[in-house]
């Protein structure tokens, strides 16, 4: 059965003057604030390069039993190519192309990858083209069902979203010989935009979303996210993310983790730096004698290895097909 862990949906409002510019070293922060603040500008320059790039991706999809041994796997090739909607330009997806299932290429794909496209441009709503995109993309995908981590990077410093978290400057570190904060972050109040399981957004901005089961006895646990950023101390970009949901059960100081996700970036020629590795992991969790006695396990994990990204010089447009039909 298909898990939906993540998913993400943005509108975009305004155009980045500094598209495509390296980044202006500011002046050295002071404060908590100051670090977040910058780097959620420098995510906007990011949202804005990120159209229109390539890579190629590997996506690996790992089961485990209950002793921790992967007992499944599957690895998946595919050109990744950053979509912009032909029906909404504010909206962009993952479209990923894919070549090559555990190491055997994909029959008939250009002839396939051509058709596709014929659907996706004729689909009446950006709605359904979104729909038809993610579903290509995700065909040969097992248990999780996962989008949108490349393309949002650290929704949880959105200025709609930040002020359900407390950041703290834990330290500082290296990462590739540039010297980053280490912010580690964790949520404090309930927010519109940070949905787990049943609930729904009741907005067209930035939100992420989570799905995963939980026990009978500790249903309704406390769930919140808490992670740590490594940001750029000149630049304010951000090198590497860990973000973890937990679960608290109720009258209980216990906390267990049932998704975790690691964010690593590098450097490119856009003046951002691009996805280079995220990693997935989801932990079982099991509750005993009224969930009084709860274990964790990891369950599945997803990683997704990118190369170096290039810029798409192919421009789809919608009025190289016939009128959009359902």
């Amino acid at each position: 059965m298909m898990k939906s862990l993540i998913f993400s949906f943005l509108v975009l409002a305004a155009t980045i003057s500094v598209f495509g510019q390296t980044p202006t070293p500011s002046p050295k922060p002071v404060n908590v604030e100051t670090i977040v603040s910058q780097a959620e500008q420098q995510i906007s320059n990011y949202r804005e390069a990120f159209n229109n790039l390539l890579a190629e991706e590997t996506k690996t999809f790992e089961d485990f039993n209950k002793k921790g041994e992967a007992k499944e796997r599957r690895v998946i090739e595919s050109n990744f190519i950053v979509y912009q909607s032909v029906k909404d330009p504010t909206i962009i997806s993952e479209y990923r192309n894919v070549i090559k299932v555990d190491g055997k290429e994909v029959m008939d794909n250009e002839q396939r990858t051509q058709d596709f496209f014929e659907k996706v441009l004729k689909s009446a709503t950006a709605e359904k083209e979104f729909e038809r995109i993610q579903n290509e993309s995700n065909r040969y995908d097992k248990t999780l069902d996962i989008s949108g981590l490349t393309l949002h990077q650290a929704p949880i410093l959105a200025a709609h979203i930040r002020p359900a978290f407390n950041f703290e400057l834990v330290g500082q570190d290296l990462i590739d010989g540039v010297e980053v904060y280490v912010i580690s972050y964790a949520q404090k109040t309930k927010s519109p935009f940070v949905i787990f399981n049943d609930d729904q957004p009741t907005s067209n901005q930035l939100w992420i979303s989570f799905d995963f089961d939980l026990p009978g006895a500790i249903k309704n646990a406390n769930v919140f996210l808490r992670g740590k950023f490594w940001i750029d101390k000149q630049t304010f970009q951000i090198w590497r993310e860990e973000r973890e949901v937990i679960v608290q059960p109720n009258n209980s100081d216990k906390q267990f983790i049932t998704i975790r996700t690691d964010f690593d970036y590098q450097k490119s020629d856009f003046g951002i730096l691009t996805p280079k590795k995220i990693t997935l992991s989801d932990f079982d969790i099991k509750a005993k004698d009224k969930g009084r006695e709860i274990s964790t396990s990891l369950d599945s994990r997803a990683t997704f290895e990118y190369t170096k990204f290039s810029k798409s010089d192919v421009e789809v447009k919608a009025n190289d097909v016939d009128s959009p039909k359902n």
